[in-house]
């Protein structure tokens, strides 16, 4: 069970990258072609301001997601650093668990949302305004499915570092350093 809910992890994240990149190409796409439009045309695209918009929003849920599935969200590193590692590992729980509850909340509230708006539709697009705030419940899904996966990356930056080199020497046949300044 643990090794496939790794997997789809996996497979997820991968996915929430490529769509978060996409996206983040599209607003820049949109918004550039809205700036040329508007300043070497005179003609302003009605619907540019809406994709773009509505791109930034997926995007912008779709980072919570992947900043919670790399352990990226704020943290007091401070604070938790000095701690003993039993009670650091109880601190860290609570996090976790503060962020499930968080992440269950978002999909309920945006499923609520979405059946609030299921009849409204955008200005410009005719888009379904339901479909917008379907990233809130679809990031809390994320969110919870990246923490019940359990990390994938080292949770503190001093995890990632690489051993330190051996002090000492690097070769056998050197010697003391000359000493500097004297005399």
């Amino acid at each position: 069970m643990r090794h496939s809910l790794r997997t789809l992890n996996r497979r997820l994240v991968a996915l929430e990258t490529m769509a978060a990149g996409g996206l983040i190409v599209a607003v820049c796409a949109v918004v550039l072609l809205q700036v040329g439009m508007r300043y070497l045309f005179a003609y302003p695209n009605p619907w540019s301001e809406e994709v773009s918009r509505f791109c930034f929003i997926w995007v912008s849920m779709l980072g919570a997601s992947l900043a919670v599935e790399h352990r990226a969200h704020f943290r007091f590193d401070q604070v938790t650093s000095g701690l003993a590692p039993r009670l650091k590992s109880v601190v860290e729980t609570f996090a976790a668990a503060v962020v499930l509850l968080v992440a269950l909340v978002l999909v309920a509230m945006g499923i609520s949302l979405m059946v609030l708006t299921m009849d409204e539709r955008s200005s410009a697009l005719n888009l379904p305004i339901a479909w917008v705030y379907a990233a809130v419940p679809v990031a809390g899904v994320l969110m919870v499915i990246h923490l019940l996966a359990g990390p994938s990356q080292p949770s503190t930056p001093e995890d990632m570092d690489p051993p330190a080199p051996p002090a000492g020497p690097t070769s056998p046949s050197a010697g003391p350093s000359p000493a500097v300044g004297t005399g």
